[in-house]
């Protein structure tokens, strides 16, 4: 219990650490991420659960990491299809309700912060979940693989948020919906690969991957926002992306030399290329 515990909030303070790392500029108060931690958690998790629950009586499939063998392919497909864009539907929901009128929601870095903080609090509350249901073991490896996964997928979705706020006059609905649909396809690829491959080793690695993947597209998708936010008033080292203060010629961690041009303002108020 111990180790349980301990572990569980290793996990805790590590990722929110992750998440606020790179927010260089400007960043976001912890308190305030840890509001959204919580309460997008919880606003999140209710729905999505009852709603699994109820399509999975309605098609007659056991929402269970052990499915039935007779539940057919193509009802599983459909479950997880389903369950995919109900989980990443009400995650980013509950992220536009609590920041779309924040204060602190100001530059586009932020709705990937937010966004990845309020999967991060689904994610907690589902391991609660499956840990208590299937015991420890559960809770350790979905550490590896589903947290860092729906952290992830979040990123995808926060991209959506972000347009909606700084380039679609707050169209979240219709901007959002290519966003969601997306990290819904990936979910339901990660958890078909979880459940349906036989191999022990291929069904841990397969869906770690996965996760580990869009945990660096996450990761890369808000250091590129932060630097070209509104907030950055630093030099980027065009090598190693590392701030440098507005006077240096060389840069202080590789010593390559600045030229001296400031980042842009963010993509989506000039209009710039998101596909970096």
């Amino acid at each position: 219990m111990h180790l349980y515990l301990s572990s569980f909030l290793i996990s805790i303070i590590f990722w929110l650490w992750i998440i606020r790392k790179y927010d260089r500029f400007e960043r976001e108060p912890l308190q305030t991420v840890l509001f959204v931690f919580i309460a997008g958690g919880l606003i999140s998790i209710v729905p999505a659960g009852i709603f699994n629950l109820l399509f999975g009586d309605f098609i007659n499939v056991q929402i269970d990491p052990a499915y039935p063998v007779d539940s057919g392919m193509g009802k599983l497909l459909i479950l997880h299809g389903f369950v995919g864009l109900n989980e990443e539907f009400w995650k980013a929901a509950a992220t536009v309700f609590l920041i779309r009128k924040m204060k602190s929601f100001n530059e586009p870095a932020d709705a990937l912060v937010y966004a990845m903080t309020v999967a991060f609090g689904f994610s907690v509350f589902e391991n609660i979940e499956y840990s208590l249901k299937f015991g420890f073991y559960t809770f350790f490896v979905r550490q590896f693989n589903a947290v860092p996964l729906h952290i992830g997928l979040a990123a995808i979705w926060g991209i959506g948020i972000a347009k909606a706020k700084f380039s679609s006059q707050d169209n979240y609905l219709v901007t959002l919906a290519p966003y969601v649909l997306l990290a819904a396809f990936i979910h339901a690829i990660y958890n078909l690969s979880v459940t349906q491959i036989i191999s022990p080793v291929l069904s841990l690695l397969l869906p770690s991957v996965i996760a580990i993947l869009l945990i660096r597209f996450a990761i890369r998708k808000i250091k590129r926002y932060a630097e070209e936010g509104p907030f950055s008033k630093m030099l980027i080292c065009q090598n190693c992306h590392n701030p440098n203060s507005p006077d240096a010629r060389l840069c202080q961690k590789c010593g390559k030399e600045l030229y001296g041009e400031k980042l842009k303002v963010n993509p989506f108020i000039t209009g710039g290329d998101d596909s970096k």
